[in-house]
């Protein structure tokens, strides 16, 4: 009785806030608690599969993510500060800072972009409005996105799917979240896969596991720290 009581309370203030806030809720609940883990990504490309273990630090605002596997690009590493982004490329032996622009380019050859695994980008920079309980962004003046309307679809305060459209209207990317997993009062998604829908079978599929919430130290946050790890 009491999880009745309770469910039908998170509704109804559901039902009362705004789509902005609904939308900040829902991404709050999409990053999870602090943490670190294990990502596994494959992608796939039609006749073939390459697949990825990264391992990813975040504080739910910054993210630090480390490439392990495969041994070729094993050693990179990728800094989310807000809009700053930076690269490692351990070849190189430097540290890059990317531009701001490039947080909608695709991270290792995937279909994932960096705004998929970090920042607040859906929320800085589109207008949110709400229709037939489907939350619409459309982008802010001078916002720097592809993307012409993008549609968030949430099951009980959860983002379940996320629809990209270009800017004549049509549907190019769908983002698809799986298997939310409750980790210390807060919510992480196990899996989440993205399809290109321009190209046939061109998908990226990303597990979540080894999860260890827990602050993170201040010192993975720090461009400094990219290079030798964390």
């Amino acid at each position: 009785m009491k999880r009745v009581l309770a469910l039908a309370v998170f509704l109804v203030l559901a039902l009362a806030q705004s789509p902005l806030a609904k939308l900040k809720a829902a991404l709050d609940l999409l990053r999870g608690p602090a943490h670190q883990g294990v990502y596994l990504v494959q992608v796939e490309r039609p006749g073939s599969t390459k697949t990825y273990r990264l391992r990813v630090y975040t504080d739910g605002e910054r993210a630090h993510i480390r490439v392990l596997e495969p041994k070729a690009e094993a050693g990179q590493a990728y800094l989310s500060l807000g809009q700053d982004l930076y690269l490692f490329d351990p070849r190189l032996g430097r540290t890059l800072r990317l531009p701001s622009t490039g947080r909608t380019e695709r991270f290792l050859g995937s279909d994932l972009t960096y705004q998929d695994l970090m920042g607040r980008d859906l929320e800085d920079l589109f207008a949110v409005s709400e229709a037939d309980g489907v939350l619409v962004l459309t982008p802010k003046p001078q916002a720097a996105t592809p993307y012409g309307r993008v549609e968030v679809h949430l099951n009980q305060g959860l983002i379940e799917r996320v629809r990209y459209y270009d800017q004549r209207g049509q549907a190019v990317r769908e983002l698809v979240l799986m298997g939310y997993q409750r980790l210390d009062g807060a919510f992480l998604p196990k899996a989440m896969e993205v399809r290109d829908l321009l190209k046939e079978g061109y998908r990226t599929r990303m597990e979540i596991g080894e999860v260890k919430v827990g602050p993170v130290p201040e010192r993975c946050f720090n461009p400094l720290y990219l290079e030798r790890g964390c």
